[in-house]
């Protein structure tokens, strides 16, 4: 009887070690006729790369330092492949490189429109702004030069832009424009004496695209073409409604063609035109900061390099 109960409790024993369940860091893996102990130790920690994603248009992405991503495009501005890249600090997409304001004399005195500033607030400085006409221009928020003498009298014109009264071929009277641009002052008057202008006047006088040379010019705002009186002393593109209407003198009257690739006066590039046509003078264009590549001595009036009058 004892002999069977030994025999018994063998045999339990064989069984239980036939059963044992794993001990903690044994891990049984389904499938697996062996049985792996997994330990772990301390290391000093190690240092990745930044990861690199691709994007659909063949950008890269890396995250930097902060966890910002950065891309980079695989395209410079102009278009063409290669891995350049460009830095959007110093580049205007529409004009090119955007440098310091350099400030621009008109006859040795420093203006409105040539000082860097943006004196009438509306985001545009000295040329870009559309009431700028030239740099011998001291107001910025209407198309009147606010020059002491220029074309001061309400009826006698000479040439509008040149910066002074006098001194050039051009002689016109207010009084003979029938939508009479002179206001009050100067009404509309059938019995004036028009003089006819000579081509001198025309040639000298830099007229900008659009303009004849006593000032009446075409501005497009808003879709809708106005023919008005710059020598205006409230005139401005944000009222263009409320400024002096006139009409064009055809004796020096420079039409633009925007059809040409012509900037007119007020407007930009028209679409489809890679550079201004210009008659005289290089062409140009401006950045934010109002700066051109014009040589000194001139400035860009129109999409095309002219002399500063007076210089």
């Amino acid at each position: 009887m004892v002999s069977r109960i030994t025999l018994l409790a063998a045999i339990s024993g064989v069984l239980t070690l036939g059963c044992k369940s794993p001990e903690t860091g044994d891990t049984d893996t389904a499938g697996s006729s062996s049985t792996t102990n997994t330990t772990s130790s301390s290391s000093a920690p190690t240092t990745l790369d930044p990861p690199t994603t691709s994007s659909p248009t063949g950008s890269t992405t890396d995250v930097t330092s902060t966890g910002e991503p950065v891309t980079t495009s695989g395209a410079s501005i102009g278009g063409s492949t290669g891995g350049s890249t460009t830095d959007a600090t110093t580049m205007d997409l529409t004009t090119g490189p955007v440098g310091p304001c350099k400030p621009t004399e008109c006859d040795g005195a420093l203006y409105a429109c040539g000082d860097c500033m943006d004196n009438d607030g509306d985001g545009k400085v000295d040329l870009l702004d559309p009431e700028c006409i030239s740099p011998c221009d001291d107001k910025e928020d209407t198309f009147a030069t606010g020059l002491p003498g220029d074309n001061m009298d309400p009826c006698k014109q000479d040439c509008f832009f040149d910066g002074n009264s006098g001194n050039d071929a051009c002689d016109w009277n207010l009084a003979c424009d029938p939508k009479s641009p002179g206001g009050d002052k100067c009404p509309y008057d059938p019995k004036a004496t028009c003089n006819a202008q000579s081509p001198e006047c025309a040639e000298t006088c830099g007229v900008p695209n659009g303009c004849d040379c006593f000032g009446c010019c075409t501005i497009v705002v808003g879709g809708v073409s106005h023919d008005i009186f710059i020598g205006d002393q409230t005139c401005s593109a944000a009222e263009i409604e409320t400024c002096q209407e006139c009409t064009k003198n055809d004796d020096c009257d420079d039409e633009c063609d925007p059809n040409g690739c012509e900037i007119c006066f007020g407007g930009e590039l028209p679409p489809g035109c890679d550079d201004p046509t210009c008659d005289g003078g290089d062409p140009c264009t401006l950045d934010k900061e109002g700066n051109s590549s014009c040589a000194d001595g001139t400035y860009c009036q129109t999409g095309c390099c002219v002399p500063i009058v007076p210089g």
